[in-house]
């Protein structure tokens, strides 16, 4: 993603509004600026990308851009201030032309480029940034590393409780905006890479809670290198190339996102998929490239521990109870089973070949059914009420994974119901509780810090569950201010002792990523695949379609 060179006036110029802003010594954050090339008109055939190789989805349906912002399509249509690449520790402007950090870490001040557009023909601002940050900060459907970064903006807390009506760490001066936050976090820039900027002057008026279910996701007005062209079908959208983009115009001037009755067997140019059998397939077809990215993408079971789902729920309040779950569930069989060699089996958020995991088995709870049970009758576990499984996804693997959590708790003598929820009613996991006992989860994140985050009593959504717990806060602020890696090691030592005595989570595995392209069709320069999940620089300017 290449942006024009700035003159040393204007540097010199934005330097001291700066100054002026903050009141403070500002150093400017090491970046590299491209200049705009040319591209020639070549005209190709869209590009025909697959959105549901893993997801059983009858429709495409967009998604809120705070919630899920890549996965390849939102990546397209909307920018952010800031733009990581492959690798996440290297930040770049994006719709900010510079930005500046003070020495203590504390304060950052960016300026917006001049003359960017929405594809609606109305001009990107400094206050649609400061909306966005703001609104995001109060949707109930945020990405957790984005939110993480936010909730470190000075006056967060009394903002999210409706103590205060704006962010007083956030402001708009002098051309610039600028962001305090409460203390040293060198993921900032990285967290606030994520966060998609949004058209203010659509939601004028909207209450942030219809944002995600608006009208807006069924033809996006996004800033970015693609444009929402039409809608063919409730299966099929048409982006093109937007050609106000202030980068470089990409290659391939039409893409076809598309829902496939049998995503199997239909041709595509690209998806992405952790389907094991799809992943065997397309290995097998010399017309495709596989590639494994670098993700981490997390398969879990959640205990309902907030108690009020009839007795089993109070139950869950125990934590020899729900350690005795764990011991009668065969995670190690039921992974190998449905994901082959392509998972990773887990005990807890960090995989076994890090240099960070805990090797100790002082904590775990291996597979033993009968001690399981003996523990269970114990406690006065009630073998006749139901216990409630949930899942929010509906492809085949999701339904088997779950089925097989059941039958190893069946075999205890459990009786189990399981009850799928819509994929858009994820939030009734925390604000709904009474239903359900235990729920299958999905977790994609940056590092192992987001499986932690978690636990984490202002984390927006797990607290409602954990209520007043606060036994990891500590640690995670500890984490949060580690600059070196011996220093995170062993304060990931200490979240993983405090986890296998909590167990509020059940770890099942990770499970990769992998992009599947046919390189008969289409020519990506790129040898590696960063996370997918997350918006990083693709270099989509140079895609290629070929014949």
């Amino acid at each position: 993603m290449k942006i024009r060179k700035q003159g040393l006036m204007l540097f010199f110029l934005s330097l001291m509004l700066c100054l002026t802003a903050c009141n403070k010594e500002i150093v400017m954050a090491p970046m590299e600026l491209k200049e705009k090339e040319s591209v020639s008109g070549e005209e190709s055939r869209p590009l025909r990308v697959v959105v549901n190789l893993d997801e059983g989805s009858d429709e495409l349906i967009l998604e809120n851009a705070w919630l899920n912002r890549s996965r390849f399509i939102g990546g397209l249509l909307f920018r952010g201030l800031l733009i990581a690449e492959e690798n996440i520790n290297n930040i770049q402007p994006d719709l900010c032309s510079e930005y500046t950090i003070s020495p203590d870490g504390l304060t950052y001040v960016f300026r917006l480029k001049d003359n960017i557009y929405w594809h609606d023909g109305n001009k990107v601002t400094l206050e649609d940034v400061k909306w966005s940050i703001e609104t995001c900060l109060l949707s109930p459907s945020v990405n957790g590393y984005l939110k993480n970064g936010l909730q470190r903006i000075e006056g967060s807390k009394e903002y999210e409780a409706g103590k205060a009506s704006s962010l007083s760490g956030l402001m708009i001066k002098d051309e610039h905006l600028i962001i305090r936050i409460t203390e040293r976090d060198d993921s900032f820039l990285s967290e606030l890479a994520q966060l998609a900027i949004l058209p203010s002057h659509y939601f004028k008026g909207m209450e942030t809670s219809e944002i995600e279910v608006s009208d807006f996701w069924q033809s996006p007005i996004g800033n970015g290198p693609y444009k929402f062209k039409e809608r063919i079908s409730n299966k099929e959208i048409i982006l093109e190339a937007n050609q106000e983009y202030d980068g470089d115009l990409p290659l391939i001037k039409e893409i076809s996102c598309v829902v496939l009755d049998n995503p199997k067997e239909e041709y595509f140019d690209f998806g992405m998929t952790s389907d094991p059998e799809i992943v065997e397939k397309y290995r097998k077809d010399s017309r495709y490239r596989v590639v494994r990215s670098n993700n981490l993408y997390y398969r879990y079971l959640m205990f309902n521990v907030d108690g009020n789902s009839g007795k089993l729920g109070s139950l869950l309040k125990n934590t020899r109870v729900r350690k005795a779950l764990i011991q009668g569930l065969d995670r190690q069989s039921i992974i190998n089973d449905i994901y082959k060699d392509t998972a990773v089996v887990l005990d807890t958020g960090i995989e076994k070949d890090s240099s960070w995991y805990l090797e100790t088995k002082t904590y775990r709870t291996d597979y033993d059914p009968e001690s399981a049970k003996a523990i269970l009758e114990e406690e006065d576990f009630d073998f006749e009420e139901p216990l409630v499984l949930t899942r929010y996804h509906h492809d085949e693997i999701s339904v088997r994974l779950l089925e097989a959590v059941a039958d190893c708790w069946r075999k205890l003598g459990i009786k189990i119901e399981i009850i799928p929820i819509n994929p858009g009613d994820t939030d009734k996991l925390w604000t709904e509780t009474e239903w359900y006992h235990v729920a299958l989860k999905n977790l994609a994140a940056v590092d192992y810090s987001e499986w932690y985050y978690e636990y984490s009593s202002d984390n927006h959504l797990w607290s409602n569950i954990l209520k007043d717990r606060t036994e990891f806060d500590q640690l995670i602020h500890s984490l949060n201010r580690s600059n070196w890696a011996y220093q995170r090691n062993e304060v990931y030592l200490q979240l993983q002792r405090l986890e296998l005595s909590c167990v509020y989570k059940i770890p099942l595995a990770s499970i990769p990523q992998y992009v599947i392209y046919n390189k008969e069709h289409l020519e990506i320069p790129l040898e590696e695949f960063p996370n997918l999940w997350y918006y990083f620089d693709l270099d989509i300017e140079d895609w290629k379609v070929k014949g």
